[in-house]
């Protein structure tokens, strides 16, 4: 029923009836404001622009509660969940035995990745589970003495692994339980060799599958790589010899008991754990099995596509678009009905015939353009491509069109960088700074008008390469060793280093240089 009433209906003839009926709708209207919102806030939290509906709801799926929703804003992701079904109303009914297969071994993974200083993890599991706990992907040792110890009641009652050192942090802290109430034979051996050892005894047939590991990381069995089984002596025989002070860990797991698995199987290995879907392989379906009409779309598809006849004699009763491969005809012809007729499918490109002198042409069109016929093929005027980019052949080009750097050569020019001092001092000087360029020294020229001293070639104040005693008499040497200064990107100062300045008069440098990049 609604709530807004016109008090004076066809009857506006005073102000006062005016006033009542404009004062009926100004309260109507703010009763309709809430949290301090007008109609038009409030309902904008409700549509977009387009009239479309936008509302604050959510739903999600929770892993405890099932499928929940939740309408309106909360400042925690965890606030304000209704759940709208259970996870086991969404499983259903359990459903019927389906047969009987090995009860799982190794279940309930926990990761874990430590904080500094962190030892104690919580992880739930019974007194009669064994533990098999990873330290970043290696196997670590039970003991008080060892690497941990576990306790099924510790951890605020959830059980613990503690660890007998406090972790650096960042470490990834990896633990599995053996389900030792469905299984039996399972074994573990820990041993720390006291001496040189290579065979390990333990208790095993041609069937038992092991894993060994040494110091935590796990071996490969073959006579290649590191250990060798011997059923018959009971002995895991290690292909090189272990010092003493190594853990050896030997594992071993025969499952003789069967579970029944009853509704559908989730399990990895009969479901894919991403789309829930069962494994194509885990489906038996015989061959011819599946009717046509049982494969989408499959029927139709038939139909609609054109037949194809292989004979000598055209098909009876053809439909438009049917194919025939004429084999009556040398060679073969693709044809196609049209309705009325047979009509080869290119009457124009039809093979001309062919005989032994025809070896090695191709088919080109004649002069006149009406025709097919073989030819020869002319390569006279074709450079091989063996020629391109080798010696007296032709240079290749880059995706650019450019030679590339590699074709050109390794010297563009030469240059000369000479400086003169009238004095010098024990000090660093600069000849030039080059940019742009990338400049190979090959030798250096010293020589002084009087005194003498020592000079080491420069590049950004360090000095490279050897040092040379300068005096009145040119010393000229080639380096044995060319320096290359490479300024194509960020410049350098090229200059030298004087030391041992002794009354060092018209100091002259020169050096030869090859330019090889600009």
């Amino acid at each position: 029923m609604a709530r807004l009433r016109q008090q004076y209906p066809q009857n506006y003839g005073s102000s006062g009836n005016i006033n009542t009926e404009f004062e009926s709708l100004v309260r109507y209207l703010n009763s309709a404001e809430l949290g301090n919102f007008t109609v038009g806030e409030l309902l904008k939290k409700l549509f977009d622009a387009n009239g479309n509906w936008v509302g604050p709801v959510e739903f999600r799926k929770d892993a405890t509660s099932g499928i929940q929703y939740r309408v309106g804003s909360y400042t925690s992701e965890n606030d304000g969940w209704n759940t709208l079904v259970t996870l086991s109303e969404i499983r259903g009914e359990a459903g019927a035995s389906v047969g009987e297969i090995g009860a799982p071994i190794i279940f309930g993974r926990a990761d874990y990745t430590a904080e500094a200083g962190d030892t104690e993890f919580d992880y739930s599991f019974d007194d009669t589970d064994e533990l098999i706990v990873y330290k970043d992907g290696i196997l670590q040792s039970e003991g008080a003495l060892n690497d941990y110890t576990k306790d099924p009641d510790g951890g605020a009652g959830f059980g613990s692994i503690t660890f007998n050192a406090a972790l650096t942090g960042g470490e990834v802290v990896s633990a599995f339980k053996i389900r030792s109430t469905s299984i039996t034979g399972y074994v573990r051996s820990d041993t720390y060799t006291s001496a040189t050892q290579i065979n390990f005894p333990f208790v095993f047939d041609e069937n038992t599958k092991l894993q060994v590991y040494k110091n935590g990381i796990l071996q490969r069995e073959g006579g290649t790589y590191d250990y060798t089984l011997i059923p018959a002596q009971n002995t895991v025989q290690f292909n090189t010899a272990i010092p003493s002070g190594n853990l050896v860990s030997i594992i071993t797991v025969e499952n003789t008991s069967v579970q029944a698995v009853t509704g559908m199987m989730f399990e990895e290995n009969y479901a894919d754990p991403a789309t829930g879907l069962i494994r194509f392989d885990k489906i038996s379906i015989a061959d011819d099995a599946i009717p046509q009409a049982k494969v989408a779309n499959l029927v139709s598809a038939l139909t609609s596509k054109a037949k194809l006849s292989v004979d000598t004699n055209s098909p009876t009763n053809p439909a438009t678009g049917d194919l025939w491969h004429d084999v009556s005809q040398v060679p073969n012809q693709l044809k196609f009905y049209d309705g009325t007729q047979w009509l080869r499918t290119s009457p124009e490109s039809s093979l001309p015939t062919f005989t032994t002198s025809d070896a090695g042409q191709f088919i080109k069109v004649n002069g006149t353009g009406t025709g097919l016929q073989y030819g020869s093929v002319d390569l006279s005027s074709v450079i091989p491509i063996t020629q391109k980019g080798s010696a007296n052949g032709v240079a290749s080009l880059d995706s650019t069109g450019k030679l590339p750097q590699s074709q050109l050569p390794s010297t563009l020019s030469s240059d000369v960088f000479y400086a003169t001092l009238a004095t010098a001092t024990a000090n660093t000087y600069t000849i030039k700074r080059i940019y742009k360029q990338k400049i190979r020294i090959d030798a250096i020229s010293v020589m002084t008008s009087g005194g003498t001293c020592n000079l080491q070639i420069a590049i950004d104040g360090t000095g490279y390469g050897d040092t040379y005693a300068v005096t009145s008499l040119p010393t000229e040497v080639a380096l044995s060793q060319p320096i290359e200064v490479d300024a194509t990107s960020v410049s350098h100062k090229i200059g030298f280093i004087v030391s041992s300045a002794n009354s060092t008069a018209g100091l002259e440098v020169t050096y030869a240089v090859a330019v090889l990049a600009q």
